[in-house]
């Protein structure tokens, strides 16, 4: 048999056994990888709006500092009741407290939440926290006072008396002091550099009695005959 002239090598012998591949390749577990997965570090999801404003617990916020804005939410939730109910008597005077203990409970939700107690410009981050804590005492006073409001009122001053010790705590008062956005601005601007003195110069000494120093020895002038070096003539 004769091989054709288009095929390289030897013929192929009918009488031996048909061999396998060379390379034999092991196939791939599909459970092994799972596609559309990312192959690099996976960053952590971002905070839910629970988590955000105080409602649920944070990684990176005491638990002191989730206890407080738990608490203003209890607080507005209880003015939002003492408002509804301080509606049978005075509705002018219970509607314009109501507005008043919401604005600085929300306001004081935002800032702590929100890690912006330096907005308001004091050195203590605790301080904004007092003055609203005082407000919404003093509002709550005014419902001791309504038989159909007494019940919400005490529950809104306990609620300000418990934030008010807890922003006593260690861990609240390190992580105000910690986060930039409770300290006002400038705060952590380096004052400015003190103008530094110009280099010394070296100066020539002036004046004709100066000194030159010590092993200088001037350059010595040329003669004017020998300036040119022309030839001198016979004598």
């Amino acid at each position: 048999m004769t091989n054709s002239p288009f095929t390289s090598g030897p013929a192929p012998d009918p009488n031996r056994p048909p061999q396998g591949p060379a390379f034999q390749y092991r196939p791939q577990d599909p459970g092994e990888v799972q596609y559309g997965q990312p192959s690099g570090p996976v960053l952590p999801p971002p905070p839910s709006w629970g988590q955000r404003w105080g409602v649920l617990a944070k990684d990176d916020r005491p638990r002191q500092v989730t206890v407080i804005l738990q608490t203003l939410w209890i607080h507005l939730a209880a003015t939002v009741v003492a408002t509804l109910l301080g509606l049978t008597g005075s509705v002018g005077l219970s509607v314009a407290l109501g507005v008043i203990a919401a604005a600085v409970n929300l306001v004081l939700i935002w800032a702590v939440a929100r890690e912006a107690l330096g907005r308001f410009g004091t050195d203590d981050p605790r301080l904004p926290i007092y003055i609203g804590l005082g407000v919404l005492a003093l509002l709550a006073l005014f419902r001791v006072f309504n038989p159909f409001t007494v019940v919400p009122a005490i529950l809104q001053i306990t609620a300000a008396l418990l934030i008010l010790v807890l922003a006593f705590t260690k861990p609240v008062r390190a992580w105000l002091k910690d986060r930039p956005g409770n300290r006002p601005k400038g705060a952590d601007t380096p004052p400015p550099a003190a103008p530094q003195a110009p280099p010394p110069q070296w100066r020539d000494p002036a004046g004709p009695a100066a000194q030159p120093p010590y092993g200088y020895q001037p350059p010595q002038q040329p003669g004017p005959s020998s300036q040119h070096n022309w030839p001198q003539p016979p004598r």
